[in-house]
């Protein structure tokens, strides 16, 4: 059936994925002649509409869906673009025996009909009505006085003011108020101001009423000294450095970071604890540092003196810069220990 089909007019032949065909035919009309390996196809297109698919290889025929599936399990297919005229499309159609799906040809509507025209008769008339530009004031009849009629009231017996028995003030006898427990303890004598002792408000503890962005724990100073909080204090300055904690086995020393440092510190003691069940097996040294990979980042652990660093790290820092400032500064802990 490919051979029957009109040659119709090469526009571009190319290699793609089948997709480009359906995206970029939407005003062609003609066929795609489909190259695959040893076997060849098309597929019948009208302004983005397909229409056919058919593909051949040997004696094997896919038509529809079947054809359309093996052109889309291909990467890319090799095809050419052939644009028809309407007399080539036209015989295509019969060819597949397939019958337009887009006329070209548009059917002429009928024009609308005109409302019917209510011809004006001599009472609609708009000529005949006289144009008032002010309405002239109607006559007012003048009110006429209602007879109103009036009927005696029936007297309402009124008692005299005088007759009400008015008591004096002075007359009325006053109770006088029980003693009640709240008026008892008003009449106890109150102590002088100056024997109530007051506290000093110096001696009141103030609690503060912002917390800082970063926590920092000053550390004792029996503890660390100013060096050591420096050398610290530089090494949390570093890019990607989120908090880092000088903690021993009893509690956390020095923090410096805003997060809670607790649940590191908790895990922290755990590796410890196996390292130093591992470190006594192993010939190769002293422990130097261990680094737990989160999905935050990472938690490095290394001695420091008589205690231990916790280090919070982002992902994307330089482990390498880390491992060569902690190794520095075992080292010079080593040389003040020969010292």
């Amino acid at each position: 059936m490919i051979n029957q089909l009109p040659e119709g007019k090469s526009i571009s032949r190319m290699q793609a994925p089948p997709q480009w065909i359906f995206t970029h035919t939407v005003r062609f009309v003609g066929v795609v002649r489909v190259v695959i390996q040893d076997g060849e196809g098309f597929i019948l297109i009208k302004k983005g509409k397909t229409l056919v698919y058919y593909f051949k290889h040997g004696r094997i025929e896919l038509h529809g869906h079947g054809a359309l599936d093996y052109f889309n399990s291909h990467p890319t297919i090799e095809f050419n673009l052939c644009k028809y005229t309407p007399e080539e499309f036209s015989q295509a159609l019969k060819i597949c025996d397939i019958e337009d799906p887009i006329p070209d040809t548009v059917p002429v509507q009928e024009p609308a009909r005109p409302e019917p025209v209510r011809k004006e008769s001599e009472e609609d008339s708009f000529d005949d009505i006289p144009v008032i530009s002010r309405p002239a004031p109607l006559p007012v009849k003048p009110e006429q006085p209602v007879p109103v009629i009036e009927t005696p009231a029936a007297p309402v017996p009124v008692t005299p003011a005088t007759a009400i028995p008015v008591i004096p003030a002075a007359a009325v006898p006053v109770k006088p108020v029980a003693a009640t427990p709240e008026k008892q303890a008003a009449a106890v004598p109150v102590m002088p101001s100056a024997a109530i002792p007051v506290k000093p408000v110096a001696a009141v503890p103030v609690k503060p009423s912002a917390v800082p962005q970063e926590r920092v724990f000053v550390p004792q100073t029996a503890v660390l000294e100013d060096p050591d909080i420096k050398i610290i204090g530089q090494i949390k300055k570093l890019n990607g450095i989120v908090a880092i904690s000088v903690f021993n086995n009893d509690r956390n020393i020095l923090l410096m970071g805003d997060v809670e440092i607790e649940p590191l510190l908790k895990i922290a003691r755990t590796m410890l604890a196996t390292t130093n069940k591992i470190t006594p097996h192993v010939d190769w040294g002293s422990f130097v540092h261990m680094t737990l990979q989160i999905p935050e980042g990472n938690v490095i652990i290394a001695p420091y003196h008589e205690t231990h660093l916790c280090i919070l790290t982002t992902r994307t820092i330089n482990i390498g810069h880390i491992r060569r400032i902690l190794r520095d500064l075992q080292q010079e802990r080593n040389q003040g220990d020969m010292l």
